[in-house]
C-alpha cells in the first residue's frame, strides 16, 4: 500500500470483514471434508492390509485403490476449501471518510475516492438456487479493478458509501463534458448532444426519450416509440456508473 495514498484517505469509518457465519461454514466443511479423506485412507489401509496377510500382496492394489484414490481427492478438497477459509478470513476492508483500504492477508490496496473512474454493479446467480450475489467492483485510474461482494458484512452500507464518495465528482465532470457538447461513454452506451446510441440498437434521439430505470438487472431506456422499440434494455453489468447514466438520461431526456 502506498503511504502517499493512505494519507490522503483520512480517519477510518468503519472496518467490513467476512461474514462470520460464511467464515464459520467454510471452516466446518473443510474439517468435515479432511476428516471423511482420513477415514477413507484408513480404510484403504485396512483392506491393503487383509488383502496382503488373507489373500496376497497381488491384490492391493485391487482391494485398496478406491478408497484411497477417494481420501486423496477428499483431502485435495479439504486443502483447497481451508486455504479459501484462511484467506476469507484474512480479507477485511477498511472505509475511510475518503477512500478505502482492501487488505488480504500481508497485502493490501489504498484507493482513494479521487481516483476511482468506474464503479461496475453486478447481481449475479450463486449455484442452482434463485439466490443472487451482489458485487461492485471498483474501478481505479489505472485500469484495476477491487472486488467487493456481500460476503462482507454491512455490505449494503459499504457500497453505498462508494457511491457517495465517487458519484458527486464523476456527475459533475459528466455534466461539464456534456454542456461543451462531449459525448459520454458508458460501455456500449454513448449519449451526444443529438441523442443515445446503445450497442447495435437503432439510435434514440433525445425528443424520442421518455426517462429510464434500473430493474431486474438491466438499464431500461423508455422511448417514444411503439412496440418492441418502446423499451431500449442494456444489462446493467455491461455498463460502468450505472447510476449515474440512469440519472443522466432522466434529466437530459425530460430537458429535451
Amino acid at each position: 500500500m502506498g503511504t502517499a495514498v493512505e494519507a490522503r484517505l483520512g480517519p477510518i469509518e468503519q472496518v467490513h470483514r467476512a461474514r462470520r457465519g460464511l467464515r464459520r461454514l467454510q471452516l466446518a466443511v473443510a474439517l468435515t471434508l479432511a476428516a471423511a479423506a482420513v477415514l477413507a485412507w484408513v480404510v484403504a489401509g485396512y483392506r491393503a492390509f487383509t488383502a496382503y496377510t488373507e489373500v496376497g500382496p497381488l491384490l492391493i492394489g485391487r482391494w485398496a485403490n478406491l478408497p484411497a484414490l477417494l481420501g486423496a481427492g477428499l483431502g485435495c478438497a479439504a486443502l483447497w476449501l481451508g486455504v479459501g477459509a484462511w484467506r476469507t478470513a484474512q480479507w477485511r476492508v477498511r472505509r475511510h471518510a475518503n477512500g478505502l483500504v482492501v487488505v488480504r492477508g500481508r497485502r493490501g490496496r489504498a484507493l482513494a475516492w479521487p481516483d476511482v473512474r468506474a464503479l461496475w454493479s453486478r447481481a449475479e446467480r450463486t449455484g442452482l438456487t434463485s439466490s443472487r450475489r451482489l458485487r461492485l467492483e471498483v474501478e481505479a485510474s489505472d485500469g484495476r479493478r477491487i472486488h467487493l461482494d456481500d460476503r462482507l458484512e454491512d455490505f449494503e452500507a459499504l457500497a453505498a458509501r462508494v457511491k457517495e464518495g465517487v458519484y458527486p465528482r464523476l456527475l459533475e465532470s459528466y455534466a461539464r463534458a456534456f454542456n461543451d457538447r462531449q459525448p459520454l461513454t458508458f460501455g456500449p452506451i454513448h449519449l451526444g448532444p443529438t441523442g443515445i446510441e446503445a450497442g447495435r440498437q437503432p439510435a434514440l434521439e433525445w425528443k424520442e426519450v421518455n426517462g429510464a430505470e434500473l430493474a431486474e438487472g438491466r438499464l431500461r431506456i423508455h422511448t417514444t416509440r411503439t412496440g418492441r422499440r418502446s423499451v431500449v434494455g442494456v444489462a446493467a453489468a455491461r455498463v460502468p456508473n450505472v447510476e449515474l447514466c440512469a440519472q443522466l438520461i432522466q434529466e437530459i431526456g425530460h430537458s429535451a
